[in-house]
């Protein structure tokens, strides 16, 4: 007779996607005769169940929108079709395709490698340079691509800090043929043998030691990504989930800009990327002690630089097409921040008229920018005397960006934003307010830290930016039920829905390092548990001291919500 567990993993388990497709929309069924509310219900519970279990990619997940939302008397099909793509998409879109071209000039590597070598080669210093490169770079950049980026150049410089097999071999026989000067032939082989099991018995210790010290690296390197990937509104995918939904409730002036979020972002990002790396000092205390200990087969110091500074002497001299990439990347931040900076008029003020210039007008501007610049100095006055004309190829080639452009993620926020639409135009978002409208009794600080925590926890078992998308349009009713200012809840919200750091499922990146690094489930829970409360207060009081200032936040305030 078949066990519970045994039928399970036999029967139950092979088919449970299938059984998740079929039978989620028969039981939520008796939803969709119960009102307008009802039905958006139906939609949204059965869409987070489908993300949560991945019965459905992500991306397919996304398009049912266009199917129930119609056919559910919700939304139009064109209502729901022009909701895929928002300004908000297409700034995604230029940020990663300039992101792309970063990756393809190596530029984020050469980046990388020389943060590295200023912090030096203490393994304890070396955490910090890694964490500021991918916190850095992921204000920019993918998290996930960041994080693939520096995982072989963590391997790489760790393995370097140690001995390998080789030295130990070498070293054995080096031994040996010092003393076979004065022993016999016999007498020689068997100190041979014995100078190799000592060396690799030492051998083993030291790989010990360095696979002890890779998992907080790699750690480090994962949380650093996501936090870093708050930082701007086109870090990740939740940012931008929120720009969308927050422009769609309460239109576009409403304080929010790029450089104010940074004003917010960066300072979060930098202070808990900070603490992260205190945490895991303590954390990792005993393995980084292991390191100071003679016979733990760590390097000379600076044998260790020389290697890494080989590796960014390899990349050469900065070639004409990173300096272009360069530019075009300082061009379009510069144009970003500067467009509405909020604290002083931007260049947007110098065009008087009637419409507005958006973030994605300058994203596609510097975007087309890429399409058209060549790569190589081989024209007009850049070509060498006596050189034949050729044409160069692009900065940027669609061939390249078609592949590697993540393209499910545009998806993913089009059905966010159908989610958001439908939860407004259907009641939904307010009936669900009105059901947790007994926070309004408490203090807003614990509101705050309240909702933080539970999107905190919620996140560590789906896609970030869909938790965004099914949560902002709640908390923004549940802001005005309470009487608070929007953006009082809505972006520390959108920050923890990227603070997933327990699970390898809570990001990618988790889910990359953790494969790498070969870890236990305990060690990314044992860092990530803390890490969830050192940000989550640092996130609270950064709102609390700098949203006050630029967003007008303070108790008197935040009685009135935006108009």
């Amino acid at each position: 007779m078949l066990s519970c567990k045994t039928f399970f993993q036999t029967y139950v388990s092979p088919k449970m996607k299938t059984l998740v497709i079929v039978l989620t929309p028969l039981l939520l069924l008796p939803l969709i005769f119960n009102g307008a509310e009802a039905r958006a219900g139906y939609c949204v519970l059965l869409m987070t169940i489908f993300w949560l279990t991945s019965a459905l990619p992500e991306a397919v997940t996304s398009l049912l929108p266009i199917v129930l939302f119609p056919l559910l008397d919700i939304l139009s099909t064109s209502e729901v079709c022009a909701l895929y793509i928002k300004q908000s998409n297409i700034v995604f879109f230029g940020g990663v395709v300039l992101a792309l071209g970063v990756e393809r000039s190596n530029l984020h590597r050469r980046i990388a490698l020389r943060v590295i070598l200023t912090f030096g080669t203490n393994p304890r210093w070396l955490m910090l340079g890694f964490m500021s490169v991918s916190m850095s770079l992921s204000l920019w950049i993918s998290n996930s691509g960041v994080t693939a980026m520096l995982i072989p150049i963590v391997n790489a410089v760790v393995d370097e800090l140690f001995h390998d097999s080789m030295d130990v071999e070498m070293g054995a026989n080096s031994l040996a043929s010092q003393h076979s000067s004065i022993v016999t032939l016999q007498e020689t082989d068997s100190l041979l043998r014995y100078l190799i099991v000592e060396f690799r018995y030492d051998s083993s210790r030291s790989n010990d030691i360095k696979q002890k010290v890779k998992v907080p690296f790699l750690i480090a390197v994962s949380y650093a990504a996501s936090l870093g990937g708050t930082g701007t509104l086109i870090g990740s995918g939740a940012p931008l989930a929120f720009k969308g939904i927050f422009e769609d409730l309460y239109g576009s002036d409403t304080g929010l800009s790029f450089a104010t979020w940074m004003a917010i972002g960066v300072p979060v990002a930098l202070i808990t990327t900070l603490l992260a790396w205190i945490w895991l000092q303590v954390l990792f205390a005993a393995d980084f002690k292991s390191t100071a200990d003679d016979d733990c087969g760590m390097r000379n110091k600076e044998d260790i630089k020389s290697s890494i500074r080989n590796q960014y002497t390899e990349l050469g001299p900065m070639t004409y097409y990173e300096k272009s990439i360069l530019f075009l990347f300082g061009l379009l931040i510069v144009l970003w921040v500067s467009k509405d900076p909020q604290f002083m008029p931007g260049w947007e003020d110098l065009f008087h008229q009637e419409n507005r210039i958006g973030d994605g007008t300058v994203a596609i501007a510097v975007v087309v920018l890429a399409f058209i610049l060549p790569s190589e100095p081989n024209f007009l006055c850049f070509r060498k005397a006596g050189e034949e004309s050729s044409s160069s190829p692009a900065l940027l080639e669609w061939s390249y960006v078609q592949r590697k452009f993540p393209w499910s993620v545009l998806l993913l926020l089009g059905g966010g934003y159908a989610i958001s639409d439908a939860s407004k135009v259907s009641g939904l978002s307010v009936l669900l307010a009105n059901y947790l409208s007994s926070l309004a009794t408490l203090p807003p600080f614990a509101v705050l830290l309240i909702m933080c925590f539970l999107t905190s926890a919620i996140t560590e078992i789906a896609s970030n930016t869909a938790i965004a998308s099914i949560l902002l349009p709640i908390v923004a009713q549940i802001t005005e039920v309470a009487k608070l200012n929007p953006l009082y809840l809505m972006m520390p919200v959108t920050f923890s829905c990227c603070h997933a750091f327990m699970l390898p499922v809570g990001t990618p990146s988790n889910a990359m390092v953790f494969s790498a690094g070969k870890m236990k489930p305990g060690d990314m829970m044992k860092a990530g548990a803390v890490m969830k409360i050192i940000s989550i207060f640092v996130l609270c009081s950064i709102m609390e001291t700098v949203g006050v200032a630029i967003f007008g936040l303070s108790n008197s305030q935040q009685s009135s919500c935006i108009e």
